[in-house]
């Protein structure tokens, strides 16, 4: 029946399933969602990374083998090898750039919907608003409106699963899935390293605390030109030409003037400002009432790896136009701790935090509907399936 459902309303089909993805009917819908969200792309706005996927794609006429493709990521030519890969696949079967974005939809929808199921585990309340808003940010950070990019949208949500897998879950053979996500975007072997750091070192959580709030508060002020030194140390660390040249590139000066003068990039700046103070605020709440509000050992652990993901994320979130990426990752984490937080204490300020959320990341919820609606228009909201297709 919600096939049938999904084949009049895509759309809300697809709302209804995600609070219930216990079910595997409401989890293949939630996949073919957004196997159909990559179809449904129009490629009209030239500012968005899809538009530029879509002139690669079909440039892309050299049907070329693993090999070939492995020795260029060996030699440098190439970042990574994931879109290669993609591309390679997909042109012996079909040109046409809409395939190419379904499949990549398939793709990440799969692991997203791992990553939402995941979160929805803990729930052991009624839906409530507060409960309600956490899960539809969770939504939000899947970066469907970013689907274009393709391979962050890619490595994201199998990074995110695998990290809470290893990290909360104690799952160690999913460290497999995190050392994957470099060689679909090479923009996570931060990531993937900063996960073996909080894996392997025990660091006391009163220095994550304070580690955590001073980074937030410091990135409120910092800029490209902060990140000077640490890019020298990378590009010297890496042996990789197409890598080292691309993160040179993003930390030179008129790069960064270049997209300072975007007004994507100064709503975004001050959107991770607020964000920012919002997150420190929290975590001194937390920290202050750390003894009268309820928590279990498994909410400590999921406050521990949240702290040093704040750190990591905050600490990278004002270089370039690429730092926001990681912080997706400390905000999937805050809200898993936030749903397990409110659910012991359902009475305390949690709440109030909780839904003052979609005040505070009011630019950000703008941001989201306003690139969905670049890439894809409204028709995704409201024509049957026959019609999309």
């Amino acid at each position: 029946m919600r096939f049938v459902f999904f084949i009049l309303s895509p759309f809300l089909t697809f709302l209804y399933s995600c609070f219930d993805l216990q079910k595997r009917s409401s989890q293949i819908v939630f996949v073919l969602f957004f196997a159909l969200f990559g179809y449904c792309h129009t490629f009209d706005d030239m500012r968005a990374d899809s538009y530029r996927k879509y002139g690669s794609f079909l440039q892309y006429s050299t049907m070329r083998s693993m090999d070939d493709i492995v020795e260029d990521f060996r030699d440098g030519v190439i970042k990574d090898v994931y879109e290669e890969v993609l591309f390679s696949t997909v042109r012996r079967v079909s040109d046409n750039p809409n395939i190419m974005m379904m499949v990549v939809g398939l793709f990440g929808g799969f692991f997203y919907m791992l990553v939402i199921k995941r979160f929805l585990q803990d729930r052991h309340m009624h839906y409530s608003l507060p409960i309600i808003i956490l899960l539809l940010f969770m939504l939000m950070e899947s970066n469907i409106p970013l689907m274009g990019g393709i391979r962050n949208f890619s490595a994201f949500p199998l990074f995110i699963y695998s990290l809470i897998k290893v990290l909360i879950d104690n799952r160690k053979w999913w460290v497999v899935g995190l050392l994957l996500t470099p060689f679909i975007h090479f923009g996570y072997i931060i990531a993937v390293v900063a996960t073996l750091i909080i894996w392997l070192i025990k660091i006391p959580n009163a220095l994550l605390h304070y580690m955590a709030i001073t980074v937030c508060v410091l990135s409120i002020f910092m800029d490209t030109s902060s990140y000077g030194g640490a890019v020298d140390v990378f590009v010297d660390s890496v042996d990789n030409e197409a890598i080292t040249g691309r993160i040179s590139n993003y930390g030179d000066e008129d790069t960064d003037i270049h997209f300072s003068k975007s007004l994507t990039s100064r709503l975004t700046r001050i959107n991770n400002q607020l964000s920012a103070l919002f997150v420190a605020l929290f975590l001194v709440y937390v920290r202050r009432n750390h003894n009268t509000l309820r928590h279990t050992n498994y909410e400590q652990r999921i406050y521990k790896v949240l702290l040093f993901f704040i750190f990591v994320s905050f600490a990278l979130i004002s270089f370039s136009v690429v730092g926001q990426r990681y912080v997706y990752i400390a905000m999937v984490l805050m809200y898993l701790y936030m749903l397990n937080l409110y659910q012991q204490n359902p009475t305390s300020a949690v709440r109030g935090f909780i839904c003052s959320m979609p005040i505070v990341y009011i630019l950000h919820i703008a941001w989201t509907v306003y690139n969905c609606y670049c890439n894809v228009g409204i028709d995704i909201l409201y024509k049957p399936l026959l019609f999309l297709l």
